[in-house]
């Protein structure tokens, strides 16, 4: 089921983003899902350790409890829009993007400085 947050930002699963600011800033990354209304989490991007105990579990028809280890976690966390920008795979820079269409009439994004679409592969595959 594809999350609505998908259909209403400019930015896709996939796509390479740059960070803009905070201590992360200047480093790349590929968008893993989109999380909340403005919220993005970058795959190495944002990282948080989480301290987790070791839990117990029982399986399905098993008499003995199977152990989680616990131990330290690092989670990517979320990261707000505004704070990431779309590389274009020809200019290498964090760009703006722009709406186009096609010749068949569908919506396309396009690189705001070179024109290149964006994603274009991915979109054609569907």
């Amino acid at each position: 089921m594809r999350s609505v947050y998908e259909t209403t930002t400019e930015i896709r699963v996939g796509d390479t983003v740059s960070v803009l600011s905070g201590k992360d800033a200047g480093k790349r990354g590929s968008v893993e899902r989109l999380v909340a209304p403005g919220k993005v989490v970058v795959t190495g991007l944002n990282i948080a350790k989480k301290h987790q105990k070791p839990r117990q579990k029982m399986a399905n028809g098993s008499q003995a409890p199977t152990v989680e280890p616990g131990g330290i976690i690092e989670i990517a966390m979320p990261l707000a829009l505004a704070k990431v920008a779309v590389v274009c795979p020809k200019c290498d820079r964090p760009i703006r993007l722009k709406a186009g269409r096609t010749a068949d009439g569908k919506k396309q994004r396009l690189c705001g400085r070179c024109g290149t679409v964006i994603g274009g592969k991915k979109e054609a595959a569907k």
